[in-house]
């Protein structure tokens, strides 16, 4: 078992190794979904990047081959501290969900790359609880409720940490051996693995796999003498990991050799088995020859809706297989009525099909929208499993298709954008828009109810809806009207449909702001698209630029242009073309610069160098300190007040940047308790005629939420 804090720290190497090598059932432990982190190939944050992070790790977890488990512990963000790890995660509750992992995973060996190095809290945490998992795990007196849902006390036999530095004692695992079957070493196996966290951006992880002959240091960090070892009277192969352990499998020959049967019975038994050589030998060769294939003619349901699994069964060999009886098993939480199932037989092309029915609970439980229910006990566990029982000979193969299907509302209301903008004393409406989606497999009629808090007038109060196919969506547009005089605060337009009691709320924020005249703004964007949807919440005009737009004469029509989060990561007309955008500077313009990583940015992209660190600001709270309070940035046209930094979400910044020329004025000082970080986190300069603003805090993500603010301060960036 292998247990990490996030989604891509797994040590995938060595579970493909002791998976695919030496044949050993392997675990992935995941603490968290990785809805905390940064996402590299969209604009998805938050419980919808959890749902990628989540099918990314699926996907890794299949080719390294080990069984997946997460244990839903919130990702916050990047962490510095064991202890705000563990106030945020609850010690004893995730202590608790590490041990049942290990009482139904039952391994003999855990291991884990995060050790007692200084690094992520969560990191710090893994290995911390692991410690306390393992001493614990084979105690019946700890965590009793689990035996009560059939759990049984486990202990394992060692627990090994990775080793990053040279450590004595450490033990090393050759992960540069050919696996012969594949062609490929088991590095390049977990590289493969890796290139599926694609919202993270694992490049440079996926090179040290490829590069020379790479090894995996780990330490001992615990045994217990007793735990499994000895369970058997041959060696466990697997190398060092295993170096000592006796093989569990083993137990059945030992158990056989104490029995009290008689000894008659026994050499029956074992002349039985013996006879039927030559038949278990032809029902091998029969399963290597076949496959199943199984899929829903609907992949995601509604309450009460028929739907049928497509089976087919495929004899690829020598015609060994006579016949099969299919069936479906359904998950303890799926109360479907199994069908009843007949044999088939096998046509010319050498398959046999079948399409089994199923009805969706009344009363199943949504997994659509799937970030709502990311959290849920069984997200994305397979609900069905196909079956399929094969007569090849003497003997009776079985095999089964796990098969997952989403359960949706039968008309799914979302509002368009979960927040929508007011500025006090300048909209005096605004349209919210209701999409609604039938999930239904036929025609299906409604009514939408529309709300609003109280001094918002809404029209149309009601709508009726008629669908008359499945996929088919309406956008029902309604506009919210505010009195001239309504305060600054959060409002909100609810849409609830007459079939059913649930509610979908669009929050409309009133926020004081005064926007800078006569500005036009070009965005060089990212992956992430905060930046333009905020100019236009605020109808500010902009436009996305493009590589053609690289040239004086259409840069000098925006009086600003903003460098996305990590532009200089995915955009390469901007590497190409970074001495337009620095001349367009020097001609007059503003450019506005955002956070950039540490190795995708170079000093040189810059007027004056600036270097940029890891240095980061995690909490929230942090305080600011004005170092020129008098800047225009903190007084046009809007006056920022010590209120406008409250109530931020998951950091201060990030990759500040730790030296920079003299030609810059730091703005801002901000640092974590017990820390005192170089000023960096917003530099401004003249340049020629322009300005040239590099900022690492988080704006985006404040902006993502309409954060009051953080508002104001961007319309005084626009202003500069």
């Amino acid at each position: 078992m292998c247990v990490a804090a996030h989604p891509d720290d797994e040590d995938g190497a060595t579970l493909a190794k002791y998976r695919k090598d030496y044949g050993y059932k392997t675990f992935a432990v995941i603490a968290t979904r990785g809805e905390g982190g940064q996402n590299e190939i969209g604009p998805e944050l938050y419980n919808a990047l959890g749902v990628i992070r989540t099918h990314e790790m699926m996907g890794a977890a299949k080719i390294t081959g080990a069984q997946l488990m997460f244990l839903n512990m919130p990702e916050f963000g990047y962490s510095k501290t064991l202890e705000e790890t563990m106030r945020i995660w609850g010690h004893d509750r995730a202590l608790g969900r590490l041990v049942r992992a290990i009482r139904i995973a039952r391994p003999d060996v855990i291991i884990s790359n995060h050790g007692t190095l200084k690094d992520h809290g969560n990191h710090q945490g893994v290995g911390a609880l692991l410690r306390e998992a393992f001493d614990i795990a084979g105690d019946a007196t700890k965590f009793p409720e689990q035996l009560k849902d059939g759990l049984k006390p486990w202990q394992p036999a060692r627990l090994y940490l990775r080793a990053w530095t040279p450590t004595p004692g450490q033990l090393t695992v050759n992960i540069s051996v050919l696996d012969p079957l594949r062609g490929k070493t088991y590095a390049e196996i977990a590289a493969d693995a890796l290139r599926l966290h694609k919202s993270q951006g694992m490049g440079f992880f996926i090179t040290r796999y490829l590069t020379g002959r790479p090894r995996v240091h780990y330490i001992l960090a615990k045994s217990a003498p007793g735990g499994v070892a000895g369970a058997g009277s041959v060696p466990a192969p697997g190398g060092v990991l295993f170096d000592g352990l006796m093989d569990r499998v083993d137990q059945g020959r030992r158990d056989m050799s104490k029995s009290t049967a008689p000894r008659s019975a026994l050499k029956k038994t074992l002349l039985d088995h013996a006879d039927d050589g030559p038949a278990w030998n032809r029902a091998a060769a029969c399963a290597a020859e076949i496959g199943l294939n199984a899929t829903v003619d609907d992949s995601e349901l509604v309450q009460g809706q028929a739907a049928h699994v497509q089976t087919t069964l495929t004899d690829y060999g020598s015609a060994d297989a006579q016949d099969v009886t299919y069936s479906l098993e359904f998950a303890p939480w799926f109360k479907a009525a199994r069908p009843a199932s007949e044999k088939k037989t096998f046509d010319e092309t050498r398959q046999a099909v079948d399409a089994l029915a199923f009805t969706v609970p009344e009363d199943q439980p949504y997994t659509e929208p799937a970030p709502t229910h990311l959290f849920d006990k069984h997200f994305l566990d397979p609900e069905i499993t196909a079956v399929a029982r094969v007569t090849c000979g003497k003997h009776t193969l079985t095999l089964r298709e796990p098969l997952y299907v989403d359960i949706a509302p039968k008309i799914a209301v979302r509002s368009v954008e979960p927040r929508y903008l007011i500025r006090q004393g300048h909209d005096h409406s605004v349209q919210i828009d209701f999409l609604l989606t039938n999930n239904a497999p036929d025609g299906v009629q409604d009514i939408l109810h529309v709300g609003a808090s109280s001094l918002l007038k809404v029209t149309p109060a009601e709508k009726a809806l008629s669908f008359a196919h499945e996929g088919d969506e309406r956008v029902v547009p309604v506009v919210a009207t505010v009195p001239k005089k309504i305060q600054p605060g959060d409002y909100h337009v609810r849409g609830t449909l007459e079939s059913r009691a649930d509610k979908y709320d669009a929050l409309v924020r009133v926020v004081d702001l005064k926007l800078p005249k006569d500005i036009r703004v070009g965005v060089i964007q990212s992956y992430d698209d905060t930046f333009v949807k905020t100019l236009e919440r605020l109808g500010v005009p902009h436009k996305a630029l493009t590589i053609e737009d690289f040239t004086p004469e259409k840069l000098d029509q925006y009086t600003t242009i903003i460098v996305d989060i990590r532009a200089y990561l995915v955009r390469k007309d901007l590497v190409a073309n970074n001495q337009a955008l620095l001349d367009y500077v020097k001609r007059g313009g503003t450019a506005i610069v955002m956070y950039q990583k540490t190795y995708e940015w170079k000093p040189e992209y810059a007027p004056y160098p600036i270097t940029v660190s890891h240095n980061r600001v995690t909490v929230e709270d942090a305080p600011i300190t004005l170092l020129k309070p008098n800047h225009p940035l903190f007084n046009t046209p809007n006056k920022i007040v010590p209120s406008d930094w409250d109530g931020w979400i998951q950091e201060r910044g990030l990759y500040f940047p730790s030296k920079w020329d003299s030609h810059y004025t730091p703005l801002i000082a901000t640092d974590d308790p017990g820390e005192h970080l170089p000023p960096g986190s917003c530099l401004i300069t003249d340049y020629g005629k322009g300005t040239y603003f590099y900022t690492t805090l988080g704006w985006y993500r404040q902006l993502r939420e309409l954060h009051p603010g953080v508002l104001r301060v961007f319309a005084n960036m626009l202003a500069l």
